[in-house]
């Protein structure tokens, strides 16, 4: 009888439509995205206020798995999907928009009919507009020029990172360094290992290695840097079951505090859990106001896992002054 229970679970769990959604259509549809706003507020807790919540929706076949997220100037977002997708969303209007025509695939495509596509964070150079892919799997950088130009490398740092836990998190800070955090900790140890590079990873450099310490059962997401320096880390815990449940915190950390192979750590100021925020939040990116660089917005977005019971979130606090100060 067992035996037939454990079957019959499998079957239902991989039936299209229960568990997972599958894919329909091809990848060269045009993906039509809705908007939608969400008004729950329960579940948010912390230093940081709450403005408002949205859903994106798409019938196209590969659209969702939000992964990463980057500042695209004062009014703008791109955000990332870890199938190897990318998205612009326009800020400039009273709620968030999808700019049409912009979802679009970036994966690294290898020898034969081979992909890299497990796209876990983005980093952006606003005077250039250049961008960076950190993927999974293979511990690999990214680097596309404006004109669309591909580089990558796998830097020899991050090759016995996790395949699947591996740069989880990278950040360019305002000087042209990079930060990357993986998610995932080696066997044994207590915290997560951090590389600071000197500069562009796709380049042949030598990064800092450093230790993160995160709060017990959390691991970090995706980070950004706030205009004073510091940096909001992404945090997550997930609890296994089905469906999957999901904590989510954002600690401030300064980098000026790393050093070679000690442990950095940040304090958490916000809290998300329960009821719509309970879910699986794997980018954040802050934009500055166009007004008044020193304020702004922090956005986070939710990964849906391609789950029936998830949904792709995008989140806006503000982030006032009061708040930002050292």
């Amino acid at each position: 009888m067992l035996r037939l229970l454990l079957l019959v679970f499998v079957v239902v769990g991989l039936a299209p439509g229960t568990l997972v959604r599958t894919n329909s259509g091809t990848r060269s549809d045009v993906a039509v995205v809705m908007v939608t706003p969400v008004d729950e507020r329960e579940g948010v807790t912390g230093a940081l206020d709450l403005i408002g919540a949205w859903e994106l929706k798409s019938s196209h076949g590969w659209f969702g798995g939000f992964s990463a997220l980057v500042a695209d100037g004062a009014n703008g977002l791109i955000a990332g999907t870890d199938r190897g997708w990318l998205l612009d969303l326009d800020l400039a209007g009273a709620a968030p928009r999808a700019v049409p025509g912009t979802f679009r695939f970036v994966g690294v495509r290898t020898s034969g009919r081979g992909e890299v596509v497990d796209l876990e964070a983005l980093a952006r150079d606003p005077d250039r507009g250049t961008l960076w892919a950190a993927f999974e799997n293979f511990n690999l950088v990214m680097r596309r020029d404006p004109d669309g130009t591909p580089a990558t490398r796998r830097p020899p740092e991050m090759a016995r990172w996790s395949a699947n836990s591996g740069p989880e998190t990278m950040e360019r800070l305002a000087d042209g360094r990079f930060l990357m955090l993986a998610e995932g900790r080696q066997r044994g140890a207590t915290s997560h290992q951090g590389l600071l590079f000197p500069g562009d990873p796709v380049v042949p450099v030598i990064p800092l290695a450093f230790r993160f310490a995160a709060p017990p059962d959390y691991d970090p997401v995706d980070a950004t840097q706030l205009p004073d320096g510091r940096v909001l880390i992404l945090l997550r815990r997930v609890e296994y079951a089905i469906p999957a449940r999901f904590d989510t915190a954002i600690a401030v950390a300064d980098p000026r505090a790393i050093r070679e192979g000690e442990a950095w750590q940040g304090e958490i100021i916000q809290r998300m859990s329960g009821a719509v925020f309970g879910d699986n939040f794997e980018g954040i990116a802050f934009v500055p106001a166009a007004d008044d660089p020193a304020r702004g917005a922090v956005w986070v977005i939710a990964d849906d896992n391609f789950s029936v019971f998830q949904r792709s979130l995008l989140v806006r606090f503000d982030w006032a002054l009061q708040t930002a100060r050292p």
